[in-house]
């Protein structure tokens, strides 16, 4: 940030220790790490946390005169961006704002980057005036509003849209593949690909509308617009997509799915590509399944008691524990905390995933491939004669997968699965339907969980809220509970919530509970046994959560109340 200038680092430094934005220790630590490790000293000051972006703003607008600039409610210039290519503005990090005669002015986080500056002036062949701006304004500018108008006026002129019927699908689909294989088009794929993984999205949605296509991720389980690309932007970004994931380019008629593995900045990323056909041209969804760390029984979000039920049931010797809650709820996040703390080298661990969502040194797994026909119930046969003791279903679908997993557990394995249903308890009336007999669900289900995730409040930003009274009541909470919110942040893209931690209804089956499984009892019956053991339900764990500050009452009502 701070790089050579005529002042030189040692003066920048010493003045920004005689306005006592820092200490003089506090300059030579960073002076010392510059020298053994490089850098600049702004990103160095940052980093060590010696002082906040907003600070060094400030310091050097009123220390230096470098004007500062508000780049929040900023409208592009269309005409401006054209005089500076996109490379250019993105490798030195700078917004061009307006042209008077032959002077441009830019907004930089580093204005008193002079290299940067006399490259950006030859480059473009103009007087340059840099002034100070935020570095997220910047990267926000160049991200949602250059980017686009750069591909729109460049790209755009060299590409060809396939007319249907033009020719025969052979070249159609030549020409299909040469369109989309233009550096620009696999730079903007690559680009959206990145920029998801880096915000953790979990999902990419790419719909074409009437006059242009919108791409939206969706993060911390809601949609957020992100990009709107030109209509004619659509056909070979789709195309590119199609290509990486084995599709078939030239077929656009009907749905297709395809899967890729690729690398993010050295990180094994899995891409489930699924398209649609739509009115307006093929919807692609790409679901992203990150290879991160996981998770440990710690970070799930249990209560004390939870946890320690939680452990009681996954170390029993043998059994079936089911996970159960709606698509996207963490199920499977749970069942690999629960693998990954009883991993050993004296347990033989196979699962059988659909699809394989992380890696797990030291246990044996496999993905479901219907083509092949290695189905759920397949593969469990098959695993039942690998001499296993801990097996993980990814998912109770049929009579006959159920019926596999509660015999196997009845004859000595443990199994760990997931079924769809709201409560933990509903697990037994699942399988019930599905047709297995009470006395062997009775025998062999150890344990029930049922789970929600809930967005946590953003920690840059938190404050207490007032709340009315009648809504703490609706919620059990007392009239002098404090309640938290966010406010809003660019840590949390204004959304006031970052991440996400589970709520839990854990059910440790009783004897008691065991007869009435036998004896037909109803859920609710069965639930109301249950709490007497310190079950409790997914919505008044969510209401502890808010007691705790770790998220509001919005979220709890929208993940819990039907």
């Amino acid at each position: 940030m701070f790089k050579s200038t005529g002042r030189g680092l040692d003066n920048i430094g010493q003045e920004m220790v005689e306005v006592g934005l820092i200490s003089a220790d506090q300059l030579a630590v960073v002076l010392e790490t510059k020298k053994n490790l490089g850098g600049d000293l702004g990103t160095i000051l940052i980093r060590k946390g010696f002082v906040t972006e907003e600070q060094i703003a400030d310091f050097l607008n009123q220390s230096l005169k470098i004007p500062l600039v508000s780049l929040k409610e900023y409208v592009i210039d269309p005409e401006v961006t054209k005089i500076v290519p996109v490379s250019l503005a993105q490798r030195y990090h700078f917004m061009p704002l307006s042209k008077v005669d032959d002077t441009l002015t830019i907004a930089m986080a580093n204005p008193l980057d002079v290299f940067a500056i006399d490259d950006i002036r030859a480059a473009i062949k103009m007087r340059v005036q840099p002034v100070l701006a935020s570095a997220l304004e910047v990267e926000r500018l160049l991200q949602d509003g250059y980017r686009v108008r750069e591909i729109s006026d460049t790209a755009l002129e060299e590409i060809q849209v396939v007319q249907e019927g033009a020719q025969s699908v052979e070249d159609a689909a030549e020409r299909l593949k040469e369109m989309a294989s233009g550096s620009k088009i696999i730079a903007e794929v690559n680009r959206i690909i990145y920029g998801a993984v880096s915000k953790h999205a979990s999902d990419i949605h790419i719909e074409p509308m009437e006059k242009n296509v919108r791409m939206r991720l969706r993060i911390d389980g809601f949609l957020e617009e992100r990009l709107i690309l030109p209509k004619r932007m659509h056909l070979p970004v789709v195309t590119r997509i199609k290509i990486m994931s084995g599709m078939d380019i030239a077929e656009r008629r009907v749905p297709q799915d395809g899967r890729v593995r690729i690398k993010v900045e050295g990180n094994l990323v899995d891409m489930r590509v699924s398209t649609y056909p739509t009115m307006y041209g093929e919807k692609v969804v790409i679901r992203l399944l990150t290879k991160e760390t996981i998770l440990t029984l710690e970070d799930l979000g249990f209560s004390e008691r939870d946890k320690k039920c939680f452990e009681e049931i996954i170390l029993k010797p043998h059994g079936v524990f089911l996970v159960t809650g709606p698509t996207g709820s963490g199920k499977t996040t749970t069942l690999y905390a629960a693998l990954q703390r009883i991993n050993s080298q004296d347990k033989n661990i196979i699962s059988i995933e659909d699809p394989i969502e992380n890696e797990i040194a030291g246990i044996s797994q496999a993905q479901v491939n219907a083509k092949a026909g290695m189905t759920f119930a397949t593969a469990l046969r098959s695993i039942l004669r690998q001499d296993p003791d801990v097996i993980m279903v990814g998912e109770v679908r049929d009579r006959e997968t159920a019926d596999i997993v509660v015999r196997a557990a009845i004859t000595g394995h443990l199994v760990f699965s997931t079924l769809h249903t709201n409560t933990a308890v509903g697990a037994v009336t699942r399988l019930v339907d599905l047709g297995v007999d009470r006395f062997l669900i009775s025998s062999g289900v150890i344990g029930l969980l049922a789970q929600r995730l809930v967005r946590k409040i953003c920690p840059q930003c938190i404050q207490p809220v007032e709340v009315d009274p009648t809504k703490l009541k609706q919620f059990s909470l007392d009239p002098k509970t404090v309640v938290y919110k966010g406010k809003g942040c660019k840590h949390c893209r204004m959304s006031g919530y970052t991440g996400r931690v589970g709520i839990f209804e854990l059910v440790m089956i009783s004897p008691e509970l065991r007869d009435m499984i036998i004896a037909g009892a109803s859920e609710d019956e069965m639930l109301r046994e249950a709490k007497k053991a310190g079950t409790m339900e997914v919505h008044e764990a969510g209401i502890q959560k808010i007691r705790e500050g770790v998220t509001t009452i919005d979220e709890v009502a929208r993940v819990t109340e039907e």
